[in-house]
């Protein structure tokens, strides 16, 4: 079961901005960096994310490939439909491409609460 705590949500979210930034790593533009993961992400080479190819990036990126900690179905099929905007079954580059600007965005801002949470600690 994933921590329910405030610390272990935290360090989750570490996890998750530095395989971001070990995507972006190297990378001109987010552009640039968005296709090379989802390149990374389309394991079979179709030019889509099928569900088990995303359920299996998601739960290794957490660190839960097998164990209790991964993602429960329900979840992730309520996940899957926010991102499969034409209800396809499947995420095409473009639906990545959105859901990755927004997680972007999403954790820049939680970064920069971080860096105020730090400072404020230092004081």
């Amino acid at each position: 079961m994933p921590p329910k705590n405030k610390k272990g949500k935290k360090m989750a979210m570490k996890k998750v901005r530095a395989a971001i930034k070990g995507l972006m790593q190297g990378e001109d533009t987010f552009e640039q960096a968005a296709d090379k993961a989802f390149s990374e992400l389309d394991t079979d080479g179709s030019g889509f994310l099928e569900k088990a190819e995303l359920l299996d990036a998601l739960n290794t990126l957490i660190g839960a490939e097998q164990d209790e900690r991964a993602i429960p179905e329900k979840k992730f099929e309520k996940f899957f439909g926010k991102l499969d905007t034409d209800g396809d079954q499947k995420i095409s580059k473009d639906e990545f491409k959105k859901l990755a600007k927004r997680l972007f965005k999403q954790l820049q801002k939680e970064e920069d609460s971080d860096e105020e949470e730090e400072e404020e600690d230092d004081d």
